[in-house]
């Protein structure tokens, strides 16, 4: 419509300028002329149009009145051209914002980057559109990360949190007043200066007992969630069933713990109850290193838990079919149908989500950082936050060492968690080919070599009743087979046997991935070991190279030897993906053979391998 208006303009414009015979018709019929072109056609081809207007105007038209008509057209186009750059300036591009480093926990991370976009949001709607802060989030787990805060970030010999981890947080938003413990005892220990500034709990997220088999309501304060799950874990048939993320990776995992290794009066199990407790979780959790891997593994099967110990905050997500984050649950996914209502009970332990502001930061990221911590608090963050999945702050648990909504020894729960877990008969099976020769970072430094790092920092993570073993594929030169070292006890002379023999290898040739893992799973499944959990860890770069065994025939392996008690878990850097390779839709070929053999499949960057391979040789190992 405007376009027709303005055509219909520099017609009449037109007509009067071929009969005007004074100089200030000719004036407005040429400055009409302008603005309509600049208005329907854009300034540059209005340009080049008004150009050609001036050379064939009337013959008849005198000199001075071809420089009044060119001199009009000329003023249009610099006053359009000021308006264009104007508008441009000021309302296309924004001022610089602040950048606002926040870390969040791999749980809390999806939920912390919704929050931080929100509240630049809210900063732009009182500046004139613009933003006021950059907010850049990104996750770490507080075993990552608690040494580097309590030395401000500082590297130590084997610790480089700046190109590990990211740039020094100016803000920390982890799950827990149990994760900023860890930090304040590191610097206590070390005689270091605290880190940490200012502590403020925003909301709250309570431990609830949720799935298909979870029919109980409690009916008054007597019915506490210890006392709800022995009733669960206790019964004979049907079989019982309770799934929750893993106590050492997750500080979700740990208030779960806390409740199903207590009876029904809320003490301490015996050693055997414990035992036969954390058997009953870790066979019936498939990818619970945290409760975001736990629940996404059953969203994407369009499945639900019988029965699973999880924070209120991940598991509202879980029904609403929101993205959780993690591998695969980056985008919302439909929640199955007619899900049941958790079960909430008061005095479950919580999660109190702490903001957590340091000693470090500059005068200008305070106030920053200040103002962001007041809308959390503010009328304006209730509604998201409640939407979430947080209750409101509770007074009694915004404290670091007197806190309500943690138990009361954390220590002790996480000791009888770890002597009642099964020892583990682990075998990795490491990437060789020639890919894994690229460099990464510098130039002495290869995928191979940060990969050879990880080995060696896990194996602290192995205790003398665990075992473990090592292979590399393809089959090395020079030796007869896969294997580098045997699976054998984990002694002080085994890993350094492990260590020296990773030493030996050069990366080359190409990635029998498939046979490998139909190989691995059944060393593991023929051999001894008593009652342990036998897995086997692959770390590869690429995807499966080999002609034989095919996809199709690798599933239907790995599910009959899922069957024999051995698990299959995948770490996956460079081009290797849990996920959607080469633009196919759906899961990857690694996330369909991680599901049918009841573990996980983990993408780690190359300078992720040492921490994502620890995090996940702290879940398999016993550590004792």
């Amino acid at each position: 419509m405007t376009a027709l208006v303005a055509l219909a303009l520099a017609g009449v414009a037109q007509f009067a300028l071929e009969r005007a015979n004074n100089t200030l018709l000719l004036g407005i019929s040429a400055t009409v002329i302008a603005g309509a072109s600049i208005w329907t056609l854009g300034y540059h081809q209005s340009v080049a149009w008004m150009l050609g207007k001036v050379y064939s105007l009337p013959g008849g038209m005198t000199p001075r009145s071809r420089i009044v008509v060119a001199a009009a057209m000329g003023m249009v186009l610099v006053v359009g051209a000021a308006v264009a750059m104007v508008r441009y300036t000021r309302d296309d591009n924004c001022p610089q914002a602040l950048e606002l480093r926040i870390l969040a926990s791999p749980e809390g991370a999806q939920l912390t980057r919704e929050v931080a976009r929100a509240y630049a949001r809210a900063t732009a709607a009182d500046n004139d559109g613009c933003p006021a802060v950059y907010p850049y989030v990104y996750a770490a787990t507080t075993s990552a990360v608690s040494g580097a805060l309590a030395r401000q970030w500082a590297d130590a010999r084997k610790e480089r949190p700046l190109e590990q981890l990211g740039p020094r947080p100016d803000v920390w938003l982890p799950d827990s007043m149990l994760d900023v413990r860890q930090v304040q005892d590191i610097a206590v220990k070390g005689t270091l200066p605290s880190p940490l500034e200012r502590v403020t709990s925003i909301g709250s997220s309570p431990i609830v007992l949720a799935g298909t088999d979870v029919t109980a309501v409690p009916e008054s304060d007597a019915d506490t969630l210890p006392k709800m799950v022995s009733a669960l874990l206790d019964r004979r048939r049907p079989a019982p069933a309770l799934s929750a993320a893993d106590p050492q990776s997750s500080t979700a995992g740990l208030l779960a713990a806390d409740v199903y290794l207590r009876d029904a009066a809320g003490e301490m199990v015996e050693p055997e109850v414990a035992h036969k407790r954390a058997r009953i979780v870790f066979n019936s959790t498939s990818a619970g290193i945290n409760e975001v891997s736990l629940l996404c593994a059953y969203l994407r099967e369009g499945k639900v838990p019988a029965a699973v110990l999880t924070s209120q905050r991940t598991w509202q997500r879980f029904v609403e079919g929101k993205a959780l984050g993690g591998a695969g649950c980056t985008a919302p996914i439909p929640p199955p149908r007619d899900l049941p209502e958790p079960v909430v009970v008061k005095s479950a332990p919580a999660l109190d989500h702490p903001l957590v502001q340091f000693t470090w930061t500059s005068a200008r990221h305070r106030r920053a950082v200040d103002r962001f911590r007041e809308w959390l608090r503010s009328a304006d963050a209730d509604s998201f936050l409640h939407e979430s999945g947080l209750d409101e702050p509770h007074p009694a648990c915004s404290e670091l060492d007197r806190n309500a909504c943690l138990p009361q020894e954390p220590r002790k729960t996480m000791t009888v968690y770890e002597q009642a877990k099964r020892p583990g008969r682990v075998l990795l099976a490491v990437d060789t080919s020639g890919s894994m020769a690229e460099p990464t970072g510098t130039a002495r430094t290869t995928r191979f070599t940060v990969a050879a790092q990880g080995v060696g920092e896990a194996l602290g993570q192995l205790g003398a009743n665990d075992e473990f073993g090592l292979w590399a594929f393809p089959v090395p030169r020079g030796r007869p087979s896969n294997e580098l070292v045997g699976v054998a006890a984990g002694s002080p002379q085994h890993r350094r046997a492990v260590v020296d023999a990773l030493g030996t290898v050069e990366p080359d040739g190409g990635t029998p991935l498939y046979a490998t893992i139909v190989a691995g799973m059944s060393k593991l499944a023929t051999g001894t070991g008593g009652d342990r959990i036998r897995a086997l860890v692959v770390l590869t770069d690429g995807e499966n190279s080999g002609t034989r065994p095919g996809l199709r025939q690798t599933l239907a392996e790995v599910r009959r030897l899922t069957r024999a008690d051995v698990r299959l878990y995948v770490i996956a850097t460079g081009e290797a993906r849990c996920d959607d390779v080469d633009g196919r839709t759906g899961p990857g070929p690694l996330y369909q053979l991680t599901r049918a053999g009841r573990g996980a499949c983990l993408t780690a960057g190359p300078e992720e391998i040492p921490e994502t391979m620890a995090e996940l040789f702290e879940t398999l190992w016993s550590g004792i």
